[in-house]
């Protein structure tokens, strides 16, 4: 009989890889609820699960428990859209958006702007690559004190 952080681990990973495939495949973080309804669990074991992958901040909570993260993905707007094809996601920060296109091995492009004035900054990826030869990415918090306030960060 499996111990109950075997359990656990194997609910977490379950959980875990049906978030990314509903993040990737269909461009939108399912509710809490779906995910309970789709994994056939009680919702206290998604809520419980959720806590413990987000122990980890490549999953993060809103105060309500359903989640903002789904690291690089975000689940709400956010000033850096990222396109694949015809395909649309939301990056948290620069960094994330980068993430995307890297972690599905695609071309992109990405719409950034100024952080300070709004100015369009946008940046296209191609086989892995920044195309644009101009612009700064500025990442103003250490990275080993990105997740003290990851709101700011």
């Amino acid at each position: 009989m499996p111990s109950k952080n075997t359990s656990r681990e194997q609910f977490d990973s379950r959980l875990r890889l049906f978030v990314y495939r509903q993040m990737i495949g269909h461009g939108k973080c399912p509710t809490v609820t779906e995910m309970a309804k789709s994994l056939k669990s009680p919702l206290k074991n998604v809520r419980a699960s959720l806590a413990r992958l987000s122990e980890s901040h490549a999953f993060m909570q809103q105060e309500n428990g359903e989640l903002w993260r789904v690291a690089p993905f975000s689940t709400i707007p956010t000033p850096f859209p990222v396109t694949i094809g015809k395909r649309s996601w939301f990056g948290n920060c620069i960094w994330d958006a980068l993430g995307i296109p890297a972690m599905l091995g695609k071309n992109a492009r990405i719409g950034a702007s100024c952080g300070c004035c709004n100015l369009a900054m946008p940046i296209a990826v191609s086989s892995g690559k920044l195309l644009s030869t101009r612009g700064i990415i500025h990442i103003a918090v250490p990275a080993r004190e990105w997740y003290k306030d990851v709101a700011f960060t």
